[in-house]
């Protein structure tokens, strides 16, 4: 269940383009959570910081096809293809 909510919230927000900048607040809803994060490149990695509506914070940082970080202050760590495949399972 928990690999559902980061997968499915974070399909959108592995796509973000590499030309994000960190003032541009972005949104997004999914199953009724919203979503809003900004993004900042750092060297190779692109990081995204944001919050659910209901409060849970998230900081993912992507390289690669790999993302690691924080959501809801617990450790996850995955693929970008996982998010696909997740998501397709569903």
């Amino acid at each position: 269940m928990f690999k559902t909510i980061i997968a499915a919230g974070a399909a959108a927000l592995v796509a973000v383009p590499a030309a994000a900048h960190a003032s541009d607040a972005r949104e997004f809803s999914h199953e009724g959570v919203n979503y809003t994060y900004t993004t900042a490149e750092k060297g190779d990695v692109t990081v995204i910081d944001g919050r659910t509506s209901a409060g849970v914070p998230f900081r993912l940082y992507v390289r690669g096809e790999r993302v690691s970080g924080t959501y809801n202050n617990r450790s996850v760590s995955f693929t970008k293809t996982d998010v696909v495949d997740e998501l397709a399972s569903k």
